[in-house]
C-alpha cells in the first residue's frame, strides 16, 4: 500500500468518525433540549400551584371573593389583591416566554383563556393593574398579544 492509499483510508475512518461525533452530539442536543422542557414545564406548574394555594390562602380567599363582589378592599386587602394579581401577571407571562422560546409546541387555550379571564375578576384590578403597570414592564411584544385578545368591554363574571 502506498503513502496515498493509506492517506485515503485515513481520510474516510476520519469521516466516518466526524459523522458518528455529529450523531452523538445531535442526540445530547436532543436529551438537553428535553430535560429543559421538563424543568420549565415543572417550574411554570409549580408557580400555578402557588397562586392556586394562595387563592385557598385563609388571608387571600376572602379578599378575592370581595374584590369579585366589587366591595371596598382595606388598604392591607388591596396589598395582597396586588400581590396576587402580579402573580398571576407573571405566570402568564412565562408561559408565553417558554411558547416563544419553543419549549412548548403551543399556547395552551386554557392560557389565552387565562388571559382573557384576568380582565373580568377581581372588581376590574387586574386589568387597571394591566393597564398601569403591565403594560410598562412586560416586552413589547407580549403587551401586544395580550392586547390582541383582551376583551373590548370587560364585564366581571
Amino acid at each position: 500500500m502506498s503513502i496515498q492509499e493509506l492517506g485515503s483510508i485515513g481520510e474516510f475512518v476520519s469521516s466516518i468518525v466526524v459523522l458518528i461525533t455529529l450523531i452523538y452530539l445531535a442526540v445530547q442536543v436532543r436529551q438537553t433540549r428535553n430535560a429543559t422542557v421538563a424543568s420549565t414545564m415543572q417550574t411554570n406548574r409549580a408557580q400555578f400551584q402557588s397562586i392556586m394555594l394562595a387563592n385557598r390562602d385563609s388571608q387571600i380567599a376572602p379578599i378575592i371573593i370581595k374584590a369579585d363582589k366589587h366591595e371596598p378592599l382595606t388598604a392591607e386587602e388591596e396589598y395582597r389583591m396586588g400581590n396576587h394579581i402580579n402573580l398571576q401577571w407573571n405566570l402568564l407571562f412565562s408561559e408565553y416566554v417558554q411558547l416563544q422560546l419553543g419549549y412548548t409546541a403551543a399556547w395552551a387555550p386554557s392560557d389565552k383563556l387565562a388571559l382573557e379571564r384576568i380582565f373580568h375578576r377581581y372588581g376590574g384590578r387586574a386589568a387597571a393593574w394591566w393597564d398601569t403597570t403591565g403594560k410598562e414592564i412586560y416586552p413589547e411584544q407580549f403587551v401586544d398579544y395580550v392586547e390582541s385578545i383582551r376583551p373590548a368591554d370587560p364585564v366581571d363574571q
